[in-house]
C-alpha cells in the first residue's frame, strides 16, 4: 500500500511539472500546436517514475497544460501521444542503462531512447494532424515537433546526470518504495 501511495504521490507531482513546463514557455506551430519544454519533464518521467507511472504522469500532464492553454482539439490525442512517448523512453532506457555504466554508455543510452521517443511523438502527431490537415498539411508539423524533442532531450540530460549523480535513479526510487 505505501508503495503505491507513494508511487501515486510522485506521478501527481511529475504530471504537475509536465503541465507547468508545458504551459510555461509556449512556441505557436503552422498546425495550430506549439513548441515547449514539458518534453524535458516527459523524458524525466519515464526514466525516473518507470514506464507505467512515467505513462501516466506524462499522459495526465500534457492532457492538462492542452486544455488549460486552449489547445483543446489537441488534449485527448496528447494524452496518448505523450503517455507512449514516456512509456517508450522509460522502457529504452532502464533495458540500456545501468548504475555502473560510464557517462557515455548513459549518454548513449538517454539519446537512443529520446530518439525512439522523439519518433513516437512525431508519428503520432503526424496521424493526428493528418485527419485534421490532411497528408501534406500535417507535413508542416514534422520540423517543430522534431525540434521540440531534441530541445527536450537536450535540456533533460543534465538533469538527468545531475540527479543520478545526486543518487536519485530509478531503481533506488524503486528500492525504497518497497
Amino acid at each position: 500500500m505505501k508503495k503505491n501511495l507513494i508511487y501515486i504521490i510522485l506521478t501527481g507531482l511529475f504530471a504537475a511539472m509536465v503541465t507547468v513546463g508545458t504551459m510555461l514557455i509556449q512556441v505557436p506551430t503552422p498546425t495550430k500546436g506549439y513548441i515547449h519544454i514539458g518534453d524535458t519533464l516527459v523524458y524525466l518521467s519515464g526514466i525516473l517514475l518507470g514506464p507505467v507511472y512515467g505513462f501516466l504522469a506524462a499522459a495526465f500532464g500534457s492532457f492538462l497544460a492542452d486544455f488549460f492553454s486552449g489547445y483543446l482539439i489537441y488534449a485527448v490525442p496528447t494524452f496518448m501521444i505523450k503517455g507512449l512517448d514516456a512509456l517508450a523512453v522509460g522502457l529504452v532506457y532502464r533495458a540500456l542503462a545501468k548504475d555502473e555504466n560510464t557517462f557515455g554508455k548513459k549518454a548513449l543510452a538517454f539519446s537512443l531512447s529520446v530518439a525512439l521517443g522523439t519518433l513516437v511523438m512525431v508519428s503520432g502527431y503526424y496521424i493526428y494532424e493528418s485527419a485534421l490537415y490532411g497528408f501534406k498539411g500535417a507535413l508542416i508539423g514534422i520540423g517543430p515537433n522534431i525540434i521540440q524533442g531534441i530541445g527536450g532531450g537536450i535540456l533533460a540530460l543534465p538533469v538527468l546526470l545531475a540527479l543520478e549523480k545526486s543518487g536519485l535513479t530509478y531503481k533506488k526510487i524503486k528500492n525504497r518504495m518497497e
